[in-house]
């Protein structure tokens, strides 16, 4: 019998971690099983091509919340073609409502809720020997005649040894893959807008087949590593375990490999940090679920957090560590109005973060707050992904003012682009949240939410904004300057920035025929001719130190000629200050 796993992943390079451990369990007793995997951004047409070419007696979706009315959309056409195909479904968003997903999709043969390896092994077992045995089968929901029978629960498995390995012996085609990965299943918390809370405790993998299965990947270069484990260092000792094997493997083996964990920022301690201080930058990265600092908003929805050491852990990573840290927000939420709201996003950005998301509360089927929806006056979207509009605490306007803020927070700040600029700008207001509400106002305004940018002129517009509130710009002008040349190589620069000065190359030319100054600033580049070291770095004059600017934003600049040069590199730009003697001399 032949028996494909599939799903619509997010993105191409997303890999599907659940289809994989289906595989891996099951494969050994059901030889005809394999699977192929797609993305929502493909063509339905030519996805339903595809897997009607494979012939499969069974087509198996793992359905989330970006892939299920595309999933079902392929469901209902699969059996119009080929209705003798057995269609099973499986995955989070079809686990809370099982019953009404196939009252509205006859479609849908059979659905497994929960964890599914055990579950589907025993389905395929009676499938293959047609026992029809379903009823014995602990989380399975099927059809029988004109009903819908839906069996108790599985229980969760105690021992996840007896799951193997996910993914194949080859990891050759992982590697430009973001990698899905799980040292644990489970979650000590219960904040109720997640489906984690209904599970209860924390299940671990064996230790030492963790290191060994991080060692794989590290060893087959694997671009990027996302723990999904729904808070890492739960148990910190756990956690700093391995991350202290992660730093001595990475010292063993050369390692690339970036590792993306969602932590509680809260759990830190000067132990954990004094090991994170050793990971160079783009090793470790941080995930931190703040999602809100209002105490009557953590109440209703039952998360546990102490903002004030959260915040103290989140300053300390960032001075004393290269770890990217993630702060999240949920707008939305129970008992947070939009001044609220303002706050929760002040006291997170003050904070530092290298990225801050700004994301809008979603009403999943199965999570507290959906089974809640009319306590809190929740509008939301009746098609995925269930976002709120509206509440008893925030209006459908101030969600789209919300929506705007975000726009702005992901094209400047988020996007790494403008860091001298922000660190310009903010003390510049009250407090961060006017700032972007301002620039928001400002954005709508002319229109530019309704059309797309190039990057090089998101510049040009922050400046005229800055301008347009009566502020002076040259200091602006000079730290987007800056920003803009620590981001990309641009001979011509843009009229806001100023024309080049003349004199600039060739003395670059002469800077570059001293063979001290190739051996201090680029060693690696020191062969080459000198016109091919022109190419590859800018020499660019400034009014004033932006650096010095940047770290003292109230204070006056000293005003006078400053000369950086920019060297950029495959991977990054290196930006060094050249006093004027020794770029004359």
């Amino acid at each position: 019998m032949k028996i494909l796993l599939t799903t619509l992943n997010a993105k191409f390079v997303h890999t599907a971690l659940a289809l994989w451990y289906l595989y891996q369990f099951c494969r050994q007793d059901h030889p005809g099983l394999y699977f192929k995997e797609f993305n929502i951004n493909q063509e339905l047409s030519w996805i339903h091509g595809e897997i009607d070419g494979e012939h499969a007696e069974v087509v198996a979706f793992s359905c989330n919340i970006w892939n299920i009315g595309q999933t079902l959309i392929l469901c209902q056409r699969i059996k119009s073609i080929t209705p003798e195909t057995i269609i099973v479904l499986g995955g989070s968003e079809v686990s809370a409502n099982p019953r009404e997903i196939m009252e509205k999709n006859p479609a849908v043969d059979f659905i497994i809720v929960g964890e599914g390896e055990l579950t589907f092994k025993e389905w395929l077992y009676g499938l293959e020997r047609q026992t029809n045995d379903w009823v014995s089968i602990g989380g399975l929901v099927f059809r029988q005649g004109s009903q819908i029978i839906q069996n108790d629960l599985r229980e969760d498995i105690p021992d996840l040894s007896v799951i193997p390995f996910p993914y194949p012996e080859d990891l050759t085609p992982f590697r430009k893959k973001l990698v899905y990965y799980e040292t644990t299943r489970g979650c000590p918390y219960a904040c109720q807008y997640c489906l984690s809370a209904n599970e209860h405790g924390v299940r671990y993998f064996p230790l030492e087949r963790v290191k060994k299965e991080l060692l794989r990947f590290i060893e087959a270069d694997i671009a990027q590593i996302k723990f999904v484990d729904r808070s890492f260092n739960c148990n910190p000792a756990w956690a700093k375990e391995i991350w202290r094997f992660l730093l001595a493997a990475r010292e063993q083996h050369s390692c690339q490999t970036n590792f993306h964990f969602e932590i509680v920022g809260d759990l830190l301690d000067d132990e954990s940090l004094g090991i994170l201080a050793q990971a160079p930058a783009g090793f470790f990265q941080f995930e931190i679920g703040v999602q809100s600092t209002n105490p009557d908003t953590l109440a209703l929805i039952e998360r546990r957090m102490n903002f004030d050491r959260l915040g103290e852990n989140v300053l300390k990573l960032r001075k004393s560590t290269q770890v990217f840290v993630h702060l999240d927000l949920i707008a939305g939420l129970p008992g947070e109005d939009y001044q609220s709201f303002a706050k929760t996003f002040n006291d997170n950005l003050l904070l530092k973060p290298n990225r801050l998301q700004l994301g809008f509360l979603k009403l999943l089927h199965g999570s507290g707050l959906r089974n809640k929806a009319s306590d809190y006056g929740f509008i939301f979207t009746q098609e995925t992904p269930y976002e709120v509009m509206a509440s008893h605490w925030i209006s459908y306007e101030e969600l789209l003012k919300l929506k705007t803020i975000e726009d702005m927070l992901e094209r400047y700040y988020n996007s790494g682009r403008f860091k001298l600029s922000f660190d310009y700008l903010i003390p510049q207001f009250d407090n961060p949240f006017q700032l972007f509400e301002k620039f928001a106002v400002w954005w709508k305004k002319r229109g530019f939410d309704a059309i797309s940018h190039k990057t090089k002129d998101l510049y040009d517009y922050l400046l005229q904004f800055y301008t347009s509130l009566g502020f002076e710009n040259q200091k602006l002008q000079n730290l987007l300057k800056y920003d803009l040349l620590s981001s990309e190589r641009m001979v011509e620069l843009p009229s806001w920035a100023g024309k080049s000065n003349p004199d600039l190359h060739p003395k670059g030319y002469r800077f570059w025929q001293n063979e001290q100054h190739r051996q201090k600033y680029i060693p690696g580049l020191q062969d080459l001719a000198v016109r091919d070291i022109q190419r590859r770095i800018i020499f660019e004059k400034f009014d004033c130190n932006p650096l010095l600017l940047a770290a003292a934003p109230l204070d006056e600049p000293q005003w006078g000629p400053h000369i950086f040069l920019f060297i950029y590199e495959s991977s990054k730009v290196i930006v060094y200050p050249i006093s004027k003697e020794e770029f004359d001399s």
